[in-house]
């Protein structure tokens, strides 16, 4: 018997595929490792190809039905919040209709704050138009307040009322705000809104007012517009103040104005009409003397103050513009030697009675000449008997001549302030010596110059 050995790679089993055809055949021989991982593989190659189909097949109606479901789950949110928005709102109503009183009188003492702001503005203005010098005490001390009086202002629920953005103002600096309250709650509320409450908001039927302890902004509320009122009635004496000196002082002036015969009433307007430039100079502007409007039925008591005030007080700014224009000064310093005043007298070169359109005032040679008010230059030179004569327009008709000068420092058509040096003593024209001819004339008519002059002095006494 012959002995067969046989190779372990005999041994081993292996997968054998015999494929037949009629006579044909053919045999294919597979490892097993091989066999396993082919028939493996293909199941999942069917199932990914089954799989790949469906997709294919039904993937529009994937997607319709994902986006039906986020439209439902969308739908449901809206619908969530709609309804937590209705409560917010029912919630929010109900705070409204409490607090409406709350709010009102914290509107109300914004405004009253805004008004007594710009009533201490305008008293403020009126003094310093009364003594511009600032002599005229119309600041007023505010009372201690206590110490549930003043409001801390984050502690109102008005984020951008005027209480909020400025402080409390009179005639005094402000009380310095306390600390606002500390919340009793940890629940989220809006910032400033730190009103201590005894009820929760949402209870219907609920007064705020009656919830407020008394250190609570309730009471603050309530003692900051009794510390208003206060401020107001100061504010009203402060005008009953104003009134007096301000009457005497546009008196004062009238009297001198009516001592001098100067038209007040057009040297007002014609002051009112004129703003000083930046140059000195004086030029046109629209405007016109004060009228008080009527006062109106049902006028506060401070509207009437200030309304009664206000008339003194415009009389006597109109006075003090006009003042510059009126010829109240002394053309030369010192006391005046008059060697020959307003009116007829002996002409001392023909020795015939004339009359003398000024008066002549005694100087040395080359000493100045002022003028006498402020105005505009209508002539400079030579003028006949003048000799070297300077003629200044003062308006409201009235005009100051300055005769003999020696030197002439200013120009026709120039602006000159009261007081301006405009020329120098001299003895041109028709004169006898070194002197100044001094003439005021109205509407071109010439009068006394010495009573301006005696006005004059009357006013630097008053002053």
């Amino acid at each position: 018997m012959r002995a067969t050995s046989c190779t372990a790679s005999e041994a081993r089993p292996r997968l054998r595929i015999q494929f037949a055809y009629k006579s044909h055949r053919r045999e294919l021989s597979l490892p097993p490792a091989l066999a396993y991982a082919l028939f493996g593989l293909i199941p999942v190659l069917v199932f990914a190809c089954l799989g790949v189909g469906a997709y294919a097949m039904f993937r529009d109606d994937m997607l319709a039905s994902l986006m039906r479901r986020q439209a439902r789950m969308q739908f449901a949110y809206e619908d969530r919040i709609a309804a937590l928005r209705s409560q917010i709102d029912t919630i929010a109503s109900r705070q409204m209709l409490n607090q409406d009183t709350f709010e009102g009188k914290v509107a109300e003492l914004a405004v009253r704050q805004a008004r007594l702001e710009s009533r201490s503005a305008l008293v403020t203005a009126l003094a310093a138009k009364v003594d511009p010098a600032g002599g005229t005490t119309v600041a007023v001390r505010r009372a201690p307040a206590s110490p549930s009086a003043a409001l801390p202002l984050s502690a109102l629920p008005l984020a951008a009322s005027p209480l909020a953005a400025a402080p409390a103002a009179g005639f005094a600096p402000p009380v310095a705000a306390k600390p606002a309250l500390a919340r009793e709650s940890a629940k989220p509320a809006p910032e400033g809104f730190d009103l201590r409450r005894t009820q929760p908001l949402d209870a219907p039927g609920e007064d705020v007012s009656e919830n407020l302890d008394p250190t609570a902004p309730g009471e603050r509320l309530r003692n900051l517009a009794k510390t208003f009122d206060r401020m107001e009635q100061k504010q009203i004496a402060a005008l009953d103040g104003l009134r007096a000196p301000a009457a005497a002082k546009a008196e004062r002036l009238r009297e001198i104005f009516d001592e001098a015969g100067l038209p007040v009433e057009r040297m007002m307007r014609h002051a009112a009409n004129l703003r000083p430039a930046k140059s000195g100079a004086s030029v046109a502007a629209m405007g016109g003397p004060f009228e008080p409007a009527p006062i109106a039925q049902g006028a506060s008591p401070f509207e009437r103050a200030y309304a009664d005030v206000d008339t003194s007080v415009a009389l006597l700014d109109g006075l003090r513009r006009a003042l510059p224009y009126a010829p109240l000064r002394q053309p030369l310093p010192g006391p005046l030697d008059v060697t020959s005043g307003f009116g007829y007298r002996t002409d001392p070169f023909l020795g015939r009675p004339a009359l003398h359109s000024g008066m002549d005032l005694r100087g040395d040679y080359g000493d100045p000449i002022h003028a006498t008010a402020a105005g505009r230059v209508v002539a400079a030179g030579p003028s006949g008997g003048y000799g070297n004569m300077v003629e200044i327009d003062h308006g409201a008709g009235l005009a100051t001549r300055y005769g003999h000068m020696s030197h002439i420092d200013v120009e026709e058509g120039q602006c000159v302030e009261a007081g301006a040096v405009i020329g120098e003593i001299g003895s041109t024209g028709r004169s006898t010596g070194p002197h100044l001819h001094y003439e005021v004339r109205v509407d071109g008519a010439a009068v006394d110059p010495s009573r301006y002059l005696r006005a004059g002095k009357t006013l630097n006494a008053t002053l």
